[in-house]
This record gives structure tokens, sequence and C-alpha cells, in this order.
């Protein structure tokens, strides 16, 4: 990735006493992504960038550091049981607020409890169980897959979600279901990795899907 690439950031917070559920960040992680486009995407910050690499970068903040951030975020924390989770415009790495860019990357884990509840209307980000990625992996191909899936909604379907509360839920799927169940009718766009880090490129990573209406999968 180049300097000058745009990056959207999204912050987790890792409390060491009190970890949320695995799941519960990536859910978060990914709302908040979408929370931040829906408050700011007017922006000159999401010119290109939405018609290119896509990228996000997950960091890690504790608490103390998380609420400080949380106050400049645009559309502030976003909670998914004990999970929090912020997001920002994207901005190259050169530009990325130095409290931002010092924030930790590599090696977010959260233990893997059970998650909170989500309602059966709720869109599931299903992601490749093969894998095995990280906290911070999954967290960036699960925005990456919903944001994808809310841009293709239209607008009064977009302000349906957001007036029910952003419910998302995230489950993880073994690759043979993972591979049927992917690019069926009713399910969001699929993800493809570039491979920058922990996952080989051109891997399929995550697609929404509307728990309610799962499709079964293809012969």
């Amino acid at each position: 990735m180049q300097p000058f690439d745009k990056v959207q950031p999204i912050v987790l917070l890792v409390d060491k006493t009190d970890p949320a559920a695995h799941r519960d960040a990536v859910a978060a992680a990914a709302v908040a992504s979408v929370r931040a486009y829906a408050a700011t995407g007017d922006s000159e910050a999401w010119e290109n960038w939405l018609y290119g690499r896509f990228t996000k970068t997950v960091r890690r903040a504790n608490p103390t550091t998380f609420a400080r951030l949380a106050a400049a975020a645009p559309s502030g924390a976003v909670t998914v049981g004990r999970a929090q989770s912020i997001a920002f415009e994207p901005v190259t790495y050169e530009q990325m607020p130095k409290d931002l860019a010092k924030l930790q990357v590599s090696g977010t884990q959260l233990p893997d409890d059970e998650p909170a509840p989500w309602p059966r209307s709720a869109p599931v980000i299903v992601l490749n169980a093969d894998l095995e990625m990280s906290t911070g992996k999954a967290s960036a191909q699960a925005a990456h897959a919903l944001l994808s899936w809310f841009l293709q909604l239209p607008f009064a379907e977009q302000l349906a979600w957001h007036e029910a509360g952003e419910p998302a839920g995230v489950r993880f799927t073994a690759g043979e279901r993972f591979a049927a169940l992917a690019g069926s009718d009713g399910t969001g766009p699929l993800i493809v990795d570039a491979g920058m880090t922990e996952i080989a490129p051109d891997t399929a990573t995550a697609f929404v899907v509307i728990a309610a209406d799962e499709p079964a999968p293809r012969p």
C-alpha cells in the first residue's frame, strides 16, 4: 500500500480486565465503519476510496484512550454486548492523527465467548472460519462486507436499518458451507482479501446475509 492511499481507521476497545467477546467486537467494528460513512459520506474524504481498495485498519485502545478518541469520532461509539468500537473518515497514513497512528494493529485477539443475541431481521456477517482470523483481521473483513451490503441498499432501507438500531450479527462458517452460501441469492457482495496481512491474496473472507432469509447452499 502506498503512503498516499487512503485507509479507514477503526478502533476497538480492548479492556484486559473485562474483555469483550470476539464476535461482538467484530460486529461492533463493522457497524462503526458503516455509521462513520453514514455520518460523513458527503465529505471529500470518501472520494476515490469507495471505488479503490476499500482498505481499513483496525487498531486497539485501552479504556482511557478509547474514551478520549470516541469523543472525536464522527458518530460516537458503537456498542455490541460488552464490545465497543469507533470509526473515522478515510485518511492517508501520513495524515492519520498521531493518537490513532500510534495504536497497536497486529495481535488483537479477544475471547470466543458467546456473543450478544441479534434479531432475525438483522444482517449477519458470515466469515470464513477456515482462515482462523484474529479479532482485528476479522473486524476489517466484516467491516468491508457490511459497508458493501449497506451501499447496495436503497436509501429507505438504509434509513430503516439505522432506525432499527443498526443491528448486526457475526457467524463464522466452515469452508464448504461458506463457499456454498457465498454468492447465493440474498447475500451481499463477496469480500476477497488483497492478502496484505494474515491470509493469502485473493482469499474469500466474508459476505452478509439476512438471518431470516438465509439461503440454502447451492447444489
